[in-house]
């Protein structure tokens, strides 16, 4: 491996029309989309004092906080501002890739295709305009990959160990996942441990400096008095689901399969099957791409096994291993026997994965949940003395991001406190229903459900009423229910 490669001149300006590419992609239309879920809490604890942040973030118990605390550097007053800092760390991701690969592998070549096939994937580009903090997982998890690869390399100076301590550290702290960085550097141990015990020993050192700050963030957890992680939608995964996450994080998945995605699948499960093969088999010799193996097998194989006990499968949380996924990918496309196949088989995947971005955000597909435009229908449907009902505060809370109409608004918990809420004068009832069919997989709008279906109180509710319902629309991720309840209420008071 080389560390400078001469480079040729081409790198630069393909590099910088790289990132321009990468970064159109994540900044179009990138304030368009109304919030959705995640986001708006997102936006709740970046507005949040520290403290009051941190306070919102041991209550959840499910995310970590170093992202929340950065956005308190950027303006977050809307849905730009507070999507901006993950699109421009999605553009730095791209540019630390080209960096590491030439690096690692001293191949400027691999390293250019490697920054587009970033720059043009779906799963990536969703991370990137989404204001969660998958995006900064992914540059993390790719510096602390460098900076251990160095050191394994032999180049174990000072600031190369600051470096990896640094990224690690902040890597645990963007994400629980990030737990597959050292899992697969351990993994990596374990073949070439002889004549390494003494690095080992200066690893496991730096790993528990690493950890203190999250080993302190989760002791704060242990001490709460209840935890409520808000997992509990996600469902248990069979192997498809393993293939379906590979999809994802190739060309992006949406539940459909058009042909070019198609096409694009088997270039992309190509490379990267011969990826896998070629990084086991020259496992003595490759030590970078071996790693790269153990940073895709290592996680997926101990999430997919341990969400059989406990499901916790769901694709963004994957972000740690993207590098492994795109560089594998290139690698084994290089090792085909006609090197010839190898522009053809990256343009597909390149084209095909580009293609599927700007068709959904083109179609307004990535709105995941369009609370924006639901509370325009019904601020202009709406009657003296109706009602707005959701399911949750935080669903309410939702809705009134975009909906700043003074009706009365409420929620259920059941049925004589909602009773008593409404009170006699209320003669319409607007239930606004977010959609509850969760998918570990899609990253943009969600499949229909139907809220009569579902097994909720307001579901229940809605049943018990079925016949007063008067209007029904859908939106994305998004129902909205109006419901004749004129008397119904005569014998309460508010």
């Amino acid at each position: 491996m080389q560390s400078t490669p001469a480079r040729p001149r081409y790198f630069l300006p393909g590099t910088v029309l790289i990132l321009l590419v990468g970064f159109g992609l994540r900044l179009w239309e990138l304030g368009t989309a109304s919030f959705w879920y995640d986001e708006v809490l997102t936006e709740t604890r970046a507005q949040a004092s520290l403290d009051r942040m941190v306070t919102l973030l041991l209550e959840a118990a499910n995310q970590t906080p170093l992202y929340f605390a950065s956005l308190h550097l950027f303006p977050t007053g809307n849905e730009l501002l507070l999507r901006f800092p993950s699109a421009l760390t999605g553009v730095l991701g791209i540019a630390l890739l080209v960096f590491a690969a030439v690096r690692l592998y001293g191949d400027c070549d691999l390293a250019l295709l490697a920054g587009t096939l970033l720059a043009c994937n779906p799963y990536h580009i969703w991370a990137s305009r989404a204001a969660r903090p998958y995006a900064l997982l992914f540059v993390f998890a790719l510096l602390s990959s460098y900076f251990f690869l160095l050191l394994l390399r032999g180049e174990r100076s000072r600031a190369t160990w600051i470096g990896f301590v640094l990224s690690s550290m902040a890597a645990y702290l963007t994400h629980y996942y990030a737990a597959g960085l050292p899992l697969a550097q351990y993994a990596l141990f374990a073949f070439i441990l002889r004549g390494n015990r003494g690095f080992f020993r200066r690893w496991l050192v730096a790993q528990f400096v690493a950890a203190i700050p999250v080993m302190i963030w989760v002791y704060k957890l242990a001490q709460q008095p209840t935890i409520a992680l808000g997992i509990s939608w996600i469902p248990r995964p069979g192997l498809d689901d393993i293939l379906i996450t590979l999809w994802n994080m190739t060309l992006g998945y949406d539940g459909s399969l058009p042909w070019y995605v198609l096409i694009g699948l088997a270039a992309a499960g190509i490379g990267l099957v011969i990826g896998l093969y070629v990084a086991f088999r020259d496992r003595a010799t490759d030590r970078v791409t071996f790693y790269w193996f153990w940073l895709l097998v290592g996680p997926l194989v101990v999430a997919f096994i341990g969400s059989q006990f406990r499901p916790l499968y769901v694709d963004r949380y994957f972000m740690v291993f993207l590098p492994a996924v795109i560089l594998l990918m290139v690698v084994g496309w290089q090792r085909l026997p006609r090197r010839a196949w190898l522009p053809a088989l990256a343009g597909v995947v390149m084209l095909a994965g580009a293609t599927n971005a700007v068709i959904t955000i083109d179609h307004g597909e990535d709105v995941k949940e369009d609370w924006r435009r639901a509370a325009v229908y019904v601020a202009h449907e709406q009657q003296p003395g109706d009602v707005v009902v959701t399911e949750t505060p935080v669903t309410l809370m939702c809705f009134l991001r975009y909906f700043d109409d003074p009706i009365a608004r409420t929620w259920l918990v059941d049925g004589p406190a909602f009773a008593h809420e409404l009170g006699p004068s209320v003669r319409q009832v607007w239930v606004v229903y977010r959609n509850l069919n969760e998918d570990g997989h899609r990253q943009g709008v969600l499949a229909d459900s139907d809220p009569l279906e579902s097994d909720t109180t307001t579901a229940d509710w809605l049943r018990a009423h079925r016949d007063q319902i008067v209007s029904r629309r859908e939106f994305n991720g998004l129902t909205v229910l109006l419901v004749n309840v004129e008397g119904e209420f005569a014998g309460t008071a508010n």
